[in-house]
Protein backbone atom coordinates (compact mmCIF):
# COMPACT_ATOMS: atom_id res chain seq x y z
CA UNK A 1 0.00 0.00 0.00
CA UNK A 2 2.67 2.56 1.01
CA UNK A 3 4.57 1.51 -2.40
CA UNK A 4 1.18 2.74 -4.43
CA UNK A 5 0.77 5.89 -2.57
CA UNK A 6 4.37 6.53 -3.17
CA UNK A 7 4.04 5.98 -6.98
CA UNK A 8 1.38 7.92 -6.78
CA UNK A 9 2.74 11.07 -5.14
CA UNK A 10 5.54 11.11 -7.86
CA UNK A 11 3.55 10.71 -10.50
CA UNK A 12 0.98 13.82 -9.09
CA UNK A 13 4.55 16.07 -8.27
CA UNK A 14 5.85 15.10 -11.68
CA UNK A 15 2.67 16.57 -13.04
CA UNK A 16 3.18 19.90 -11.15
CA UNK A 17 6.37 20.95 -12.41
CA UNK A 18 7.17 24.40 -13.09
CA UNK A 19 6.09 25.79 -16.12
CA UNK A 20 10.03 26.39 -17.04
CA UNK A 21 10.58 22.89 -16.60
CA UNK A 22 7.56 21.51 -18.40
CA UNK A 23 8.96 19.93 -21.73
CA UNK A 24 7.69 21.71 -24.70
CA UNK A 25 5.82 19.30 -27.47
CA UNK A 26 8.39 18.50 -30.36
CA UNK A 27 7.37 20.56 -33.53
CA UNK A 28 4.84 18.65 -36.03
CA UNK A 29 4.28 18.95 -39.58
CA UNK A 30 1.69 20.95 -39.36
CA UNK A 31 3.13 23.82 -37.17
CA UNK A 32 6.05 23.97 -39.75
CA UNK A 33 6.21 26.15 -42.94
CA UNK A 34 4.70 24.84 -45.65
CA UNK A 35 7.46 25.75 -49.05
CA UNK A 36 4.58 25.94 -51.79
CA UNK A 37 2.35 28.51 -49.30
CA UNK A 38 5.35 30.39 -49.07
CA UNK A 39 6.29 30.37 -52.87
CA UNK A 40 2.90 32.13 -53.08
CA UNK A 41 2.96 34.30 -50.29
CA UNK A 42 6.61 35.80 -49.70
CA UNK A 43 5.79 39.04 -50.30
CA UNK A 44 4.11 39.50 -47.57
CA UNK A 45 6.86 39.04 -45.60
CA UNK A 46 8.81 41.58 -43.80
CA UNK A 47 11.00 43.44 -46.56
CA UNK A 48 14.50 43.61 -45.61
CA UNK A 49 15.40 45.70 -48.43
CA UNK A 50 13.80 48.96 -48.99
CA UNK A 51 14.59 48.47 -52.81
CA UNK A 52 16.29 45.93 -54.64
CA UNK A 53 19.78 45.75 -54.34
CA UNK A 54 21.89 45.18 -57.06
CA UNK A 55 25.01 41.93 -57.34
CA UNK A 56 27.07 40.56 -59.90
CA UNK A 57 25.19 37.56 -61.44
CA UNK A 58 28.10 35.13 -60.31
CA UNK A 59 27.55 36.21 -57.13
CA UNK A 60 23.95 36.22 -57.00
CA UNK A 61 24.28 32.37 -57.73
CA UNK A 62 25.91 31.97 -54.16
CA UNK A 63 23.15 33.16 -52.70
CA UNK A 64 24.92 36.17 -50.97
CA UNK A 65 25.21 39.83 -51.70
CA UNK A 66 28.09 41.61 -52.75
CA UNK A 67 30.19 44.52 -51.53
CA UNK A 68 30.73 47.61 -53.62
CA UNK A 69 34.47 46.97 -54.06
CA UNK A 70 33.08 43.70 -55.90
CA UNK A 71 30.36 45.18 -57.78
CA UNK A 72 32.67 47.63 -59.19
CA UNK A 73 35.28 44.92 -60.35
CA UNK A 74 32.74 43.22 -62.02
CA UNK A 75 31.19 45.72 -63.65
CA UNK A 76 35.26 46.31 -65.46
CA UNK A 77 35.29 42.79 -66.45
CA UNK A 78 31.73 42.17 -67.36
CA UNK A 79 30.40 45.67 -68.38
CA UNK A 80 27.06 46.76 -67.30
CA UNK A 81 25.47 43.78 -68.45
CA UNK A 82 26.46 42.21 -65.44
CA UNK A 83 23.59 43.29 -62.81
CA UNK A 84 21.37 40.96 -60.97
CA UNK A 85 19.35 42.70 -58.21
CA UNK A 86 17.94 41.55 -54.98
CA UNK A 87 15.26 42.03 -52.71
CA UNK A 88 15.31 40.28 -49.05
CA UNK A 89 12.23 38.96 -47.69
CA UNK A 90 11.78 37.24 -43.92
CA UNK A 91 9.22 36.56 -41.45
CA UNK A 92 9.58 37.68 -37.69
CA UNK A 93 11.80 34.86 -36.57
CA UNK A 94 14.12 35.41 -39.06
CA UNK A 95 14.43 39.15 -39.03
CA UNK A 96 14.67 39.14 -35.22
CA UNK A 97 17.76 36.76 -35.41
CA UNK A 98 19.33 38.60 -38.39
CA UNK A 99 22.49 40.82 -37.95
CA UNK A 100 22.72 39.98 -33.92
CA UNK A 101 26.38 38.32 -33.44
CA UNK A 102 26.35 35.06 -33.47
CA UNK A 103 22.72 34.67 -34.24
CA UNK A 104 21.22 31.37 -34.35
CA UNK A 105 17.95 31.13 -36.17
CA UNK A 106 15.02 29.94 -34.73
CA UNK A 107 12.86 27.06 -36.09
CA UNK A 108 10.25 28.71 -38.18
CA UNK A 109 12.40 31.08 -39.50
CA UNK A 110 11.90 31.82 -43.16
CA UNK A 111 14.25 33.97 -45.26
CA UNK A 112 13.47 34.57 -48.90
CA UNK A 113 15.46 36.40 -51.95
CA UNK A 114 14.07 37.48 -54.91
CA UNK A 115 15.96 37.82 -57.67
CA UNK A 116 15.74 39.90 -61.18
CA UNK A 117 17.84 39.83 -64.08
CA UNK A 118 18.71 42.77 -65.68
CA UNK A 119 19.78 43.40 -69.64
CA UNK A 120 19.96 45.94 -71.80
CA UNK A 121 16.98 46.57 -74.52
CA UNK A 122 19.16 48.47 -76.83
CA UNK A 123 22.55 49.35 -77.34
CA UNK A 124 21.20 53.31 -78.54
CA UNK A 125 19.39 53.27 -74.68
CA UNK A 126 21.71 51.58 -72.57
CA UNK A 127 20.02 52.93 -69.55
CA UNK A 128 16.98 51.69 -70.48
CA UNK A 129 16.63 47.91 -68.43
CA UNK A 130 14.89 44.93 -69.21
CA UNK A 131 13.50 42.70 -66.53
CA UNK A 132 14.59 38.63 -67.40
CA UNK A 133 15.43 35.55 -65.68
CA UNK A 134 13.41 35.89 -62.50
CA UNK A 135 13.82 33.36 -59.80
CA UNK A 136 13.27 32.97 -56.29
CA UNK A 137 15.06 31.03 -53.71
CA UNK A 138 14.59 30.67 -49.85
CA UNK A 139 15.94 28.76 -46.90
CA UNK A 140 13.60 27.60 -43.89
CA UNK A 141 14.97 26.67 -40.10
CA UNK A 142 13.53 23.26 -39.87
CA UNK A 143 13.25 21.83 -36.39
CA UNK A 144 16.31 19.47 -35.06
CA UNK A 145 17.21 16.73 -36.81
CA UNK A 146 16.24 17.69 -40.24
CA UNK A 147 19.91 18.39 -41.64
CA UNK A 148 22.12 18.85 -38.90
CA UNK A 149 25.16 18.79 -40.64
CA UNK A 150 23.97 22.02 -42.39
CA UNK A 151 22.08 23.81 -39.79
CA UNK A 152 18.62 22.82 -40.28
CA UNK A 153 17.92 24.33 -43.13
CA UNK A 154 15.51 23.74 -46.15
CA UNK A 155 16.43 25.46 -49.18
CA UNK A 156 13.99 26.16 -52.52
CA UNK A 157 13.93 28.08 -55.40
CA UNK A 158 11.33 28.71 -58.30
CA UNK A 159 10.85 30.65 -61.39
CA UNK A 160 7.02 29.71 -61.33
CA UNK A 161 5.34 29.49 -57.71
CA UNK A 162 3.62 26.34 -59.08
CA UNK A 163 6.73 24.42 -59.86
CA UNK A 164 9.13 24.82 -56.50
CA UNK A 165 12.27 23.12 -56.17
CA UNK A 166 13.02 22.44 -52.12
CA UNK A 167 14.95 19.91 -49.85
CA UNK A 168 18.25 19.80 -48.78
CA UNK A 169 19.37 20.75 -52.17
CA UNK A 170 23.42 20.76 -52.95
CA UNK A 171 24.07 23.84 -54.65
CA UNK A 172 22.39 25.63 -51.85
CA UNK A 173 24.33 23.67 -48.98
CA UNK A 174 27.77 23.92 -50.66
CA UNK A 175 26.89 27.62 -51.16
CA UNK A 176 25.61 28.25 -47.43
CA UNK A 177 28.42 26.58 -45.90
CA UNK A 178 30.30 29.47 -46.50
CA UNK A 179 28.43 31.09 -43.39
CA UNK A 180 28.55 28.41 -41.20
CA UNK A 181 29.32 30.53 -38.80
CA UNK A 182 26.19 32.68 -39.17
CA UNK A 183 23.63 30.13 -38.93
CA UNK A 184 24.53 29.72 -42.52
CA UNK A 185 22.92 33.03 -43.66
CA UNK A 186 25.05 35.60 -45.65
CA UNK A 187 23.79 39.65 -45.12
CA UNK A 188 26.41 41.08 -47.70
CA UNK A 189 23.35 42.69 -49.26
CA UNK A 190 22.89 44.75 -45.72
CA UNK A 191 26.50 45.49 -45.25
CA UNK A 192 26.82 42.40 -42.85
CA UNK A 193 28.86 40.22 -44.83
Amino acid sequence: MRATLYILACVWLAGCAPADEVAKPPHTASDQPDVQKIAATYRTLRAMTKEPVFVDPGLAMLCRGASQTEVEAARKVSGPHAHTAVSIFMNDNAAGAFGKPNATYPVGSIIVKEKEALGYQSTTQPRERAKANDGVGGMIKRPPGYDPAHGDWEYFYFEDANKVESGKMNSCIQYHSGAAGKDYVFGGWAGGG
